[in-house]
């Protein structure tokens, strides 16, 4: 695979780049070989495949500026999907480190049964993979298991099944994500992008989170965002044998983006009346064969998921989705902050780019307060992938008003998401905890709470709120170009800052959080208990078991819960608590600032937070 790599990674250029422009390139290259061969004699004890994927995408992102700023280019949306098919094709057996997860293997085993027993009864699958039907379920009058989730994604999947078996499935995956690549690209030409920019914007789409994660996993996120953009160019071209198949197929991957058919076809209301009748037919044949497979037209869905939630949880959610450190924008992708900022130069965007917003803004206020928002057992931004072509027409629009400082801070922060999402693809499925993987990785090593200076909507903290309005400042004017960019400097300024408040004791202390030292003890509740965001997370602490961490000096509010009653040792001094079905709240002094140590004497308990008064 490695010698693969490198030929591919030698090839790519020549697809591309001419002239002077390829001859500099090359020079660039060999000098990036010598610079890791260096470092392979320099540095022997380190990880070889972290290495190799980190000098691969090194390389890719020096491509990739090329292409954006060289003056010899052969450049269309042929080429682009040329790249693309080369990026995935290395990316296949990368990602394949770690097993399929989530609803993947529900997706794959439906194929399988059309394959092997021409059916959708998964009760084969489930006695042959030593597995069983995920909660709720549809089941048939026979007993026959279905699998909730829609079956059209599966039906996709059969030819490459049946010839290569599951690399043939993913296979078919990444051939999708070749084929929205491309139809993207064409559609910014559409729109009447500058060359320059469709090519400065192209590998942020293409070769980073989320869509390179999605290219590459059995999921119905990078189909679902190709048949977006066939739809949406359709609409923009009045050509109806583009969009009503492309829309048909939109909802046949799943049935919650009927909220997208539902707005696109009211976008064409006005100018095409029988627009009305043709998306209710795009609506109502899906609807009838999830009735005739499962004898549910919602299948495990319900039509009161339609009636409003609690206002709170649409502020919760949107403010998630915009900030939050695991899942948020900012942290997972942020090239597209600079879709977003489009948003605020509407009136002058192109018209593509507002028929998209408007048609994901009625499936993104459904997706608000739902829990999915935040990714559930899946890779980050899951939900929003489908809009993530719409961002990337929206930042390549107003390319030349962006900060070329944020620019490259985006850049290099979107490679090092794409080296940890290859390295460790298995750290994609992230349990949500309240923090993400840089903050837990810096707790851990440093031992001091760097998971709080990150705003979490999963389990609310003090950056939460703060972390607001610096994106909000950040869409509407960090991002922006100014006469003097100072960019680079105030982040650099913020991070220093930052570290440095990291390392002192908080005012609050998670204690299921890295920078605990646990001596023994378990988690609770288990990392993969089902809608775990939903339970309080704690430490459970037996008889002689202990935690450390940092704390600063004053009265602190413990909160815990024994049903046995516990004593515990904290701070040089003693405290009991006695049996109680619920939480409890226990004031507890701590003589000095810094390390402490939390110890169960006798009974047992269950430690959730403790918060300084």
């Amino acid at each position: 695979m490695i010698v693969a790599a490198v030929i591919a990674l030698l090839l790519a250029p020549l697809a591309v780049l001419r002239r002077r422009t390829l001859v500099a390139y090359t020079a660039v290259d060999a000098a990036t070989w010598l610079f890791a061969f260096i470092l392979w004699l320099r540095i022997p004890g380190f990880d070889p495949w972290l290495g190799a994927i980190g000098i691969a995408v090194v390389k890719l992102a020096t491509l990739s500026l090329f292409i954006a700023n060289g003056t010899e280019v052969r450049w269309s949306a042929n080429r682009a999907a040329l790249l693309a098919a080369l990026v995935y094709a290395l990316a296949l057996p990368v990602i394949g480190r770690h097993p399929l997860d989530g609803d993947e293997p529900f997706y794959l085993w439906v194929t399988e049964s059309m394959v092997h027993d021409f059916d959708l009864d998964l009760r084969n699958q489930y006695a042959a993979h030593g597995s069983g039907p995920q909660f709720n379920d549809p089941t048939g009058p026979n007993g026959e298991q279905y699998s909730r989730q829609e079956p059209f994604l599966s039906l996709l999947l059969v030819p490459g099944f049946a010839l290569f078996g599951v690399q043939g499935a993913l296979a078919t995956i990444a051939l999708f994500g070749v084929l929205l690549v491309r139809s993207t690209v064409r559609w910014m030409e559409d729109e009447g992008i500058a060359d320059a920019h469709v090519r400065a914007v192209f590998p942020f789409f293409a070769f980073a989170p989320p869509v390179l994660y999605y290219a590459v996993r059995i999921w119905p996120e990078v189909p679902a965002a190709f048949f977006f953009v066939e739809a949406v160019r359709g609409v923009r071209n009045q050509r109806l044998k583009r969009w009503l198949p492309a829309l048909f197929g939109l909802v046949m991957l799943k049935l919650r983006f009927a909220l997208v058919a539902v707005a696109l076809v009211g976008t064409m209301f006005r100018r095409r009346p029988r627009a009305l009748a043709i998306g209710a037919a795009v609506l109502v044949v899906p609807l009838g064969l999830l009735y005739l497979i499962t004898g549910s037209a919602t299948n495990v869905h319900v039509w009161g998921e339609l009636l409003p939630a609690p206002g709170e949880r649409y502020v919760t959610g949107f403010f998630g989705i915009l900030t939050d450190g695991m899942s948020g924008i900012p942290f997972q992708a942020p090239f597209y902050l600079f879709g977003l900022f489009a948003l605020t130069r509407w009136r002058s965007t192109p018209k593509g780019f507002r028929t998209g917003i408007i048609a994901g803004s009625l499936y993104f206020l459904y997706l608000l307060p739902r829990p999915e928002w935040f990714g559930g057992w899946a890779p980050p931004l899951r939900y929003l992938v489908f809009l993530m072509p719409v961002l990337a027409l929206g930042a390549a629009s107003v390319w030349d008003r962006l900060s070329r400082g944020a620019i490259a801070i985006a850049a290099l922060w979107t490679i090092g998401l794409t080296i940890h999402g290859l390295s460790f693809p298995n750290r994609l499925f992230h349990i949500a905890n309240g923090e993400n993987a840089i903050g837990e990785w810096l707790s851990f090593y440093h031992r001091a709470d760097f998971s709080r200076l990150f705003p979490s909507f999963i389990r609310m903290n003090g950056a939460s709120w703060i972390g607001v309005f610096a994106v909000l400042a950040l869409i509407v004017i960090g991002v922006r170009r100014w006469k003097h960019d100072f960019a680079i400097p105030i982040f650099a300024l913020a991070l220093a800052a930052g570290f440095a408040h990291a390392k002192k004791p908080g005012t609050r202390v998670e204690f299921e959080d890295a920078h605990v030292v646990k001596e023994g003890g378990e988690l609770y509740p288990e990392m993969y208990t089902m809608m775990r965001v939903t339970y309080r997370g704690g430490w459970i602490l037996q008889a002689g078991q202990a935690i450390s961490f940092q704390a600063q000096r004053g009265t602190h509010t413990l909160h815990a819960i024994t049903g046995l009653g516990a004593t515990f040792e904290l701070g040089g001094h003693a405290y009991h608590i006695d049996p109680h079905p619920e939480y409890q709240r226990v004031r507890v002094i701590i003589p000095e600032d810094g390390r402490v140590t939390l110890r169960c004497v006798s009974g047992a308990i269950n430690v959730d937070r403790m918060e300084r008064e």
